[in-house]
């Protein structure tokens, strides 16, 4: 399947994520995430790459940016390349340490940018790995509200303005509004318009009228643009041909579409049998999980894998 285009201008606002190769930690140690840290202080410095919000998790990474110049993909290949080498001359390793290349989605921040601000800052107290977002190190929570220093890439002051106009004010409600939150269930890929956009039906039209029609991705190789798409009847097939149970059968073809296709999470959950889309999100993770000693489950993974790697790939 071809990848999603990259729409970039001057001043635009995405989020951007990435996550290890088979989910696999890209940050194992304090140094790890320090020289993250240290990177996005470099494009900061080199590429004017505004950070609004982040969170630095052991498996992914999150980012709320705006980029001055319209220059994400250059600023992001440096970002990812760069921690990939060092990360990999740290643990004496080789290969790629993501899964392939980060999503970046466009952000409409009129009407998304606090809920998206939210989101990032609470993934370590869903993740259960931080029983409040202010313990977790890595995230830029802490520094909103004071409890650390800002980085020089964090513009705290903007999102702040977006409570209040008193910083004092502004602070108390980032943090009511935060906290308020931890029972949610909400995701950004619930309301993302075709992997590409975060925003209201007339911000949409607005950037598919300036930046899509017509347009095709420059950074798309022509293999990758005569892809075949991958059907989800042909992924169930193939998973129902291999004889296993009814139960691990649905549970696969989640972590295949969820894997290997564009589709939406609430997207996926109306084809698996209308189940709710967080529900796709933790399927796939838990079965990720339960395949570790487990050879059989690993087995099947690996051959869905394949399968959907060499039908791309066909012509």
């Amino acid at each position: 399947m071809a990848r999603p285009l990259r729409i970039e201008y001057n001043g635009a606002f995405y989020h951007v994520i990435n996550r290890g190769l088979e989910r696999r930690e890209i940050f194992c140690h304090p140094k790890d995430y320090e020289y993250f840290l240290g990177l996005l202080v470099h494009i900061y410095e080199k590429y004017g790459i505004i950070v609004h919000a982040f969170c630095l998790m052991p498996n992914h990474y999150h980012l709320f940016l705006q980029t001055p110049n319209g220059n994400l993909s250059k600023a992001i290949r440096q970002l990812d390349g760069n921690h990939t080498q060092k990360f990999n001359k740290r643990h004496k390793r080789v290969g790629p340490l993501f899964q392939g290349r980060y999503k970046a989605v466009l952000i409409d921040v009129d009407s998304y940018s606090l809920q998206l601000a939210k989101y990032i800052h609470l993934n370590p107290v869903k993740a259960k790995i931080a029983s409040k977002p202010e313990d977790y190190l890595y995230s830029s929570y802490s520094s909103y509200i004071g409890k650390a220093k800002a980085p020089s890439f964090l513009d705290s002051k903007w999102l702040l303005s977006q409570y209040a106009k008193s910083k004092t004010k502004a602070i108390k409600e980032l943090k009511r509004h935060t906290l308020e939150a931890e029972e949610e269930d909400w995701m950004p890929e619930k309301d993302t318009f075709k992997s590409l956009i975060l925003g209201n039906s007339d911000f949409i039209e607005q950037i598919q009228e300036t930046y899509l029609a017509g347009k095709k991705d420059s950074e798309i190789s022509k293999l990758t643009q005569i892809q075949k798409q991958l059907a989800p009847a042909d992924i169930l097939k193939f998973i129902e041909r291999m004889g296993i149970n009814k139960s691990l059968t649905s549970k696969l073809y989640i972590y295949a579409l969820k894997t290997h296709t564009q589709l939406s999470l609430q997207d996926i959950g109306g084809m698996a049998g209308h189940i709710h889309y967080s529900t796709v999100s933790h399927t796939a993770g838990r079965l990720l999980l339960a395949s570790v000693g487990n050879k059989t489950l690993k087995k099947a993974i690996a051959d869905i894998d394949n399968f959907c790697a060499m039908s791309k790939a066909k012509t």
